[in-house]
């Protein structure tokens, strides 16, 4: 699988991503340090524990890791929790914490095939 077909398979923007990291090698990189990066665990945790105002910190968090190497679908999502948190006493929206867990294991699925 090439880099673009990844982006093309997780619903990721691979011409922004080139455009910040100017070539595919760069690009593959920082997808596989996403593979183990700990950010969606800490997500998962924070909403395990119930805790909005740490949920949304870890939600936060993920958001930026999943933007800045051009996971649109994965931003989006994360996005999403993050803007049901924000401000809110309220737990995680499981549909949200959900779909979030669903993009989450297909990019990691399409890094096993790079």
């Amino acid at each position: 699988m090439t880099i673009e077909e990844f982006y093309n398979a997780v619903g990721g923007s691979y011409a922004s991503v080139k455009e910040l990291f100017l070539t595919d090698e760069r690009i593959r990189k920082y997808v596989l340090k996403f593979k183990t990066e700990g950010s969606y665990q800490k997500l998962m945790d924070a909403v395990a524990s119930g805790e909005p105002k740490a949920a949304f910190e870890a939600a936060h968090a993920f958001k930026g890791v999943a933007g800045n190497i051009g996971l649109t679908r994965l931003f989006n999502a994360a996005s999403d929790l993050t803007e049901q948190l924000r401000g809110s006493q309220e737990p995680a929206d499981p549909q949200l914490v959900e779909k979030i867990r669903e993009y989450y294991a297909e990019v990691q699925e399409n890094i096993l095939k790079l």
